[in-house]
């Protein structure tokens, strides 16, 4: 692996990255992976994508070694359950209804043993019931108050 010499540069050059404006962090995104930046990506994941890929540079890690390892880390296709097949028992069981209100609307979700229901339609997860009542991505779960949407320490 060859290694950058001068630690406090490469430190440096990192820390520069908090200064630069968005669109000048995506012209950087672009030179680095020759690829155009996602359309909707923030400026706090530009920063870390641009670090990664400068520090993997520096330290001469090669791109195909980091896939095959995320190959090796990341689970069969054939093993993925959705959120609603995977919850603890405790929390939630086939049969069980989830009720929520939203925008003076409220909302009912059955619970079976192949998936989530709402409005008659089948779910693969509540994040994707939560998506389809409110049009925005977030934790199902956390939506329907099964657990915190912040991490608790």
């Amino acid at each position: 692996m060859a290694r950058r010499t001068d630690e406090a540069a490469l430190e440096a050059e990192i820390a520069a990255l908090t200064d630069l404006s968005h669109r000048a962090l995506q012209q950087h995104y672009q030179q680095l992976y020759k690829t155009p930046a996602p359309k909707r990506i923030g400026r706090k994941l530009l920063i870390l994508a641009v670090a990664f890929e400068i520090q993997r540079k520096a330290y001469g890690l090669r791109r195909d070694r980091i896939d095959a390892l995320h190959a090796r880390l990341g689970r069969p296709d054939h093993s993925r359950r959705s959120s609603c097949d995977s919850m603890p028992r405790k929390t939630l069981e086939s049969g069980g209804r989830l009720v929520r209100e939203w925008r003076d609307k409220t909302y009912e979700v059955y619970v079976a043993d192949d998936g989530c229901y709402l409005e008659g339609k089948r779910y693969s997860s509540l994040s994707a019931i939560a998506f389809a009542i409110t049009g925005v991505k977030r934790n199902g779960p956390a939506f329907f108050g099964l657990r915190s949407s912040r991490v608790q320490s």
